[in-house]
């Protein structure tokens, strides 16, 4: 899924700033574990048509949503408490989470709240292109600069932060769906669950309400913001010294998926606990992030990073 980077306005006729191949935010999937967000494969076709474009990133991020989803339930149970998930005990690592999951819901218990990622990525990754696009267009005419002129290293940053806070909309109702789904040990696993999690959260709390289906949309923007904007920047910065090959963008990619992840990591802890704590565990955001630390210590920020 890893490609190289082509001028995006290349296929609107202008000249714009290389997109590229993929980026953080919601399931990064840019090398293995690095990241858990689906990764846009921007074809090199001039002539294909974005529709085509998005629809082939939507299928690519699909399939990468549903080879990750095991380690993303594993790192979302990791990030929850004890008292949200009800097993009676912490789970002691990686390897104790995932045998514990199969011990008590089979396989299908790691794939628990893949169906509301899977059918968004198509809407997520038409965000994230246009948004991107847009972005970068703009700075350009207002830096003035000339075709054959790239954009600076931080203008491509915050071209991506600019896509990454678009694509929180998106992002944050979904994963809120998501997240539910997979801290119930309970369920069955089955796909029809989530929609109806879904259902429950707008007739119970209506759409804006405290734990309607935004719930968590203040705290993803926080998230994807700079996430996104360190992964344009230094995905942009590796192609850029090391060339556009694919075994570059492929490491490029990697590394800048990393570094990206790593960094928004405590944020992505406290979200989890913030979206599938039960209504009238924390009074706000603050009392959660204040409420978790000091129960179970800072360490907690980093729990579930190696999945």
């Amino acid at each position: 899924r890893v490609g190289r980077s082509t001028p995006a306005g290349k296929r609107f006729g202008r000249s714009a700033e290389p997109l590229p191949v993929g980026c953080p935010g919601r399931r990064r999937t840019v090398v293995g574990l690095a990241c858990r967000v689906p990764l846009t494969p921007w074809l090199h076709c001039g002539a294909m048509s974005v529709a085509v474009e998005l629809v082939a990133g939507g299928v690519a991020g699909a399939a990468g949503i549903l080879a990750t989803q095991p380690l993303d339930t594993v790192r979302i149970r990791l990030q929850s408490s004890v008292k949200d998930l009800k097993i009676g005990r912490a789970y002691t690592g990686l390897y104790d989470c995932v045998m514990a999951t199969l011990r008590a819901e089979g396989l299908r218990g790691l794939y628990k709240g893949v169906a509301s990622p899977t059918l968004t990525v198509g809407g997520m990754n038409a965000i994230l292109f246009f948004s991107y696009e847009k972005a970068t267009r703009i700075l350009r005419e207002r830096s003035r600069l000339q075709d054959g002129q790239n954009l600076t290293l931080p203008q491509i940053g915050l071209a991506g932060a600019i896509s990454g806070f678009a694509t929180a909309f998106v992002t944050a109702p979904t994963e809120l769906v998501k997240c539910l789904a997979q801290v119930n040990v309970k369920s069955q696993g089955h796909m029809r669950e989530e929609w109806i999690i879904a259902r429950n959260l707008v007739r119970q709390h209506g759409f804006f309400g405290a734990h309607g289906p935004c719930r968590g949309l203040f705290v993803t923007m926080c998230r994807d913001t700079p996430s996104f904007g360190l992964y344009f920047m230094v995905y942009e910065a590796g192609t850029r010294h090391f060339g556009s090959s694919s075994l570059v963008s492929f490491a490029a990619g990697g590394t800048a998926g990393a570094l990206a992840w790593a960094v928004i990591y405590p944020i992505d802890m406290l979200k989890t606990r913030w979206q599938t704590a039960p209504h009238g565990r924390f009074t706000s955001l603050r009392d959660c992030v204040r409420s978790t630390i000091r129960e179970e210590g800072r360490q907690v920020l980093f729990r579930g990073f190696g999945a």
